[in-house]
């Protein structure tokens, strides 16, 4: 008896831990034009405006001037803020998109997504990309704050000096 009742409380993690959403599903279930799914989705499926409309919004720029890292699993890259006033420092954003091959797909599938800086601009990414409410307010640094999109799980790691993280993987990686 016990058995079944874990099994039946497991089935819609396991069901729905695999996207095989719609473009129009993603769109009805995202709060702004920036929300979408980060991972599940081929490397030429990134919708709305998507992350990159994002660090456009914030002043940030791609960085080509930066020799982005690339393999047969993960692409690197560096966006630098473009917009710099007073005494403020130059800040950068790092985003690795580890993907993988599938038959099903013409373009490689995103299987993670790591996104990592300046904490303020990561910060600032993380409440203005995901729609979900988040407090912060009882947040430390070296603590990690998530947030679920449909499949995606995003877990932000507030760091102790000054950078901080952003990791997105599939729910079903997350919960394993």
């Amino acid at each position: 008896m016990m058995k079944k009742l874990i099994i039946l409380l497991l089935f819609p993690i396991i069901f729905y831990s695999q996207t095989s959403l719609t473009n129009d599903d993603i769109y009805a279930a995202a709060g702004n034009d920036f929300e979408w799914l980060m991972t599940n989705v081929d490397t030429s499926n990134k919708g709305g405006y998507g992350y990159e409309g994002l660090l456009t919004r914030m002043g940030f720029v791609f960085d080509d001037k930066y020799k982005s890292n690339a393999s047969g699993t993960f692409w690197q890259r560096r966006y630098i803020k473009n917009i710099i006033s007073g005494n403020e420092k130059q800040s950068l954003i790092y985003i690795k998109e580890n993907y993988k091959k599938v038959s099903s797909h013409k373009y490689p599938i995103i299987t993670k997504m790591e996104i990592w800086g300046d904490t303020e601009y990561i910060i600032k990414f993380y409440i203005n990309f995901w729609s979900r409410a988040v407090n912060f307010k009882d947040t430390k640094p070296g603590e990690t704050v998530t947030t679920r999109f449909l499949s995606d799980v995003a877990a932000l790691s507030v760091g102790t000096n000054g950078q901080s993280k952003i990791v997105v993987t599939t729910a079903k990686d997350y919960y394993k």
